[in-house]
């Protein structure tokens, strides 16, 4: 080893430009491919996690787009938890007032070519027709409305000349009777429809849109991302704030504004589905581990899905025949069910939404499943897999409750919706770990992008990770980024670094390419362009 540093020194001190790098004593191994593996994505096995009707449903879609089946099945499980949105809640414990709403937060991952947003939209097209139809009615209404309004002024009027009449007469009981008649009258309420979704609204309009509708709304974003950066924005920090208690589904918000007044919502029920490409995820993430911005905003993501690419054929056949219809029955029959008639418990002081219940081999799964589920998070090494699983008693409860309505089920929750939502569970957190597994490619990305300069001869001999940084690559944030990739490089063979002490003080960390990867005719020194 001191002969080999002799030779690096030497160099080093010789500055010779446009002079290859003495390499007596150095063994460089053959550079390896640098590249990282992330966990296999769970199978989205449809006629085990869905009712019969929907997995058809899902599995025709996905068939004949060709397309991931996860993207649609997840797509699915939210808009129809959005739909009941908080109508009413499963009371997962006996004798506890804990309430769980069925509104979910989810989303698809995947590359720009992976069909994330027609899948999606074979689900949003239901919501989209719920939509429609209560604009239309709200045209029946407006039109009733008017009527009514009519009648109502002009009575007001035919009371007040009456008032006026009495009074020049000085004719008091009939003064009494006309007031008593004034303030019988009822002025009718201007008709409002019921909302279903919105695409970009802010915090304030959501919350105005919320208070017309209690049941709760879906906000689907093409890109998450952009509903991410909204939360970013000065003078948004609000937005975060309300989007983290609407997952809650049960809870109350205020909004003052000068301007626009106060708007309180007396129940904030939000769900959230939209799509992401792989690589802005990852730096989201690194965003989040890297900052005070971990407030549990990401783990609310639950139903996020990131599913392998299937192969793609040519495929021209016609729909299943019902599968479409029987979805959308199910839409439109839980856009307007009576929870109570089908077997909830109405809300009374205490418990502030009509509530279902498991029953007795329900609940059995549900302990049992509670007990796995600790245990899988007091041994989970990933803080933040940890801390998205801390969340799932809520996925377990939402998705056998949807489950439960969707398949058009009346009284308690049975055993078999408790047993799919079990392996909704079990595959989304296959999925989670993927996706938070993109923090570890993300340091191989880092370097793979690094290596392509190196190629490219914009790095020569003796660079440090200030180096790197100091380029202005877009993909290289701050020194210790630098180091990390570097770190991966020298692993694959790429670069060797050495402690050099060239002032008193913390040695310097330079780096040396592989000259099997070099340029031609690359300078040696340190600096390149």
């Amino acid at each position: 080893m001191k002969q080999e540093l002799d030779h690096l020194y030497a160099r080093l001190d010789a500055d010779i430009e446009d002079q290859p790098p003495v390499e007596v004593g150095i063994d460089w191994p053959e550079p390896r491919e640098i590249k990282s593996e992330l966990p296999v994505a769970p199978p989205f096995q449809a006629t085990e996690m869905l009712p019969r009707p929907l997995a058809e449903f899902v599995l025709d879609e996905a068939t004949r787009m060709p397309c991931a089946p996860d993207y649609i099945g997840a797509a699915l499980v939210v808009a129809l938890g959005a739909v009941i949105g908080s109508k009413c809640a499963l009371k997962p414990k006996r004798r506890d007032d804990w309430l769980v709403t069925p509104n979910l937060y989810g989303g698809v991952v995947g590359e720009p070519s992976a069909k994330k947003t027609p899948a999606v939209s074979t689900v949003m097209r239901f919501i989209d027709r719920l939509e429609k139809r209560e604009a239309l009615a709200l045209v029946e209404r407006k039109k009733i409305y008017e009527a009514e309004k009519a009648a109502y002024e002009a009575h007001q009027a035919a009371i007040k000349t009456e008032m006026k009449s009495a009074a020049k007469g000085d004719k008091q009981d009939k003064m009494l009777t006309a007031m008593a008649d004034f303030q019988k009258l009822e002025e009718p309420q201007e008709p409002t429809t019921r909302r279903f979704k919105t695409n970009d609204a802010t915090a304030e309009k959501i919350a105005d849109l919320l208070a017309h509708n209690p049941a709760g709304l879906l906000v689907y974003r093409d890109e998450l991302v952009g509903l991410w950066a909204s939360w970013e924005r000065d003078g948004r920090e609000g937005d975060r704030a309300l989007y983290l208690e609407g997952w809650n589904g049960t809870g109350s918000f205020n909004v003052d504004r000068i301007a626009r007044g106060s708007v309180f919502v007396p129940n904030v029920c939000l769900s959230v589905f939209g799509g992401i490409q792989p690589d802005i995820l990852e730096r989201y993430l690194r965003k989040v581990t890297g900052s005070l911005d971990n407030d549990g905003a990401m783990q609310r993501f639950q139903v996020l899905v990131f599913p392998d690419a299937p192969r793609w054929e040519w495929r021209d056949q016609p729909p299943h025949k019902g599968a479409r219809e029987a979805v959308r029955d199910a839409f439109e029959r839980l856009a307007s069910f009576d929870p109570v008639q089908d077997g909830a418990r109405p809300a009374d002081d205490f418990v502030k939404l009509p509530h279902f219940s498991f029953d007795d081999q329900a609940q059995d799964v549900f302990i049992a499943w509670c007990g796995w589920l600790h245990e899988q998070i007091e041994s989970e090494q990933h803080p933040l897999v940890a801390q998205h699983l801390g969340k799932y008693e809520k996925l377990f409860c939402a998705v056998a409750l949807v489950l439960h309505l969707a398949e058009g089920n009346i009284g308690p929750i049975g055993a078999s919706c408790a047993q799919r939502a079990v392996r909704w569970c079990e595959y989304l957190a296959g999925h989670a770990r993927r996706i938070y597994s993109l923090l570890e490619a993300g340091r191989v990305t880092t370097a793979r992008s690094i290596s392509r300069r190196i190629r490219q001869g914009k790095l020569s001999d003796w660079f440090t990770a200030r180096d790197v940084y100091k380029k202005g690559w877009g993909d290289v944030r701050s020194t210790a980024e630098a180091e990390v990739a570097l770190a991966v490089l020298e692993e694959f063979g790429w670069v060797r670094s050495f402690d050099i002490s060239e002032q008193p003080g913390r040695p310097t960390t330079r780096y040396l390419i592989n000259p099997k990867v070099r340029p031609t005719g690359t300078a040696a020194a340190s600096g390149g362009d």
